[in-house]
């Protein structure tokens, strides 16, 4: 038993006002010298959810500098999305991603714009992305059904993948790690009840207690086995992001190809080797797609980064 608790922890513990505008109520008396006529600031326009005038386009470089004010520069963005201009929306959006913002809603309206180009590969990627940080956000999900819609591989055993991904959003956001901590606590003091019993046979309560601290810890070691599940499958999940791709027998541009893949195709890397991946269909297909071609939806390093909270539609 000491041996499956270990084991089971290891796996766990692995894996953004209206400006008040100065208008005077009467008249200001001329000064018989020069009269001061009194010039109101501009006021500053908050766009949170629905759109007024879009603000006038500024260069990339400027929208890579405001990077440092997220909050700020997603209001930009969401105000370009509502506007209709959707290059200067995704370039403000894409400038959050590479500041290190992981936000299920940035990339909800990220996605949305590439779809609203016809980019259904990195609108696939975003919206998975989006449904891995929160696996309740009906907007992307609907979004996502849309693209999927419009693919042009159509997979058999999608169904059966689609099982898969929902068996993954359920576990991946399962607290494994304070799980496991749970484990260990409970089971130690599980036993150390069940030890002390033995010494006061009289107690029954600490019969019970053991009884109870030991169910526990078997509900924790459940609980963790299943969170490690869900980010296993999570982490091996991509997106076909080129336009189309030929998959290869070997990791190398000279390998046989038999089929080809297309943007927004969901498929699960097995194995990267040589600037290649080797990828597993819904249907049981595999073969080598360049890394280029394919994305996955997890990328390192999410953990820890700030979040946004709000979106334009």
């Amino acid at each position: 038993m000491t041996g499956l608790l270990v084991a089971l922890t290891a796996i766990a513990l692995a894996v953004p006002a209206t400006v008040a505008v100065a208008v005077p109520t009467a008249p200001t008396v001329a000064v018989p010298t020069a009269p001061t006529v009194a010039v109101p600031a501009a006021p500053n326009v908050a766009i949170p959810t629905a759109p007024t005038v879009a603000a006038a386009a500024a260069p990339a470089g400027t929208v890579a500098a405001a990077a440092g004010a997220p909050e700020q520069l997603f209001a930009d963005a969401n105000a370009a999305y509502l506007s209709n201009d959707l290059p200067r929306a995704i370039a403000a959006y894409e400038a959050l991603v590479s500041e290190g913002v992981a936000s299920p809603e940035l990339e909800t309206n990220l996605g949305a714009a590439y779809l609203r180009q016809s980019r259904r590969g990195l609108a696939a990627l975003h919206l998975e992305r989006a449904l891995f940080l929160d696996p309740g956000d009906d907007d992307a999900r609907a979004d996502l059904v849309e693209v999927r819609r419009g693919n042009v591989d159509k997979l058999e055993g999608e169904s059966e993948e689609g099982g898969t991904e929902t068996l993954s959003r359920v576990l991946s956001p399962l607290p494994g790690g304070v799980a496991a901590v749970l484990l260990v606590v409970a089971w130690t003091l599980g036993w150390a009840l069940l030890g002390l019993r033995m010494f006061r046979p009289a107690q029954r309560a600490l019969g019970l207690a053991a009884a109870g601290s030991l169910a526990f810890a078997m509900l924790a070691a459940a609980v963790t086995v299943a969170s490690a599940v869900g980010h296993d499958l999570a982490l091996k999940r991509a997106v076909v992001i080129a336009p189309s791709a030929a998959a290869r027998e070997g990791p190398n541009d000279k390998s046989t190809s038999h089929f080809e893949v297309h943007e927004g195709t969901t498929v699960r890397v097995e194995d990267e080797e040589g600037g290649y991946r080797r990828v597993k269909l819904a249907n049981g297909l595999t073969g080598w797609l360049p890394e280029s071609a394919v994305e996955l939806v997890v990328p390192p390093g999410w953990a820890g980064r700030p979040v946004l909270l709000s979106r334009a539609n």
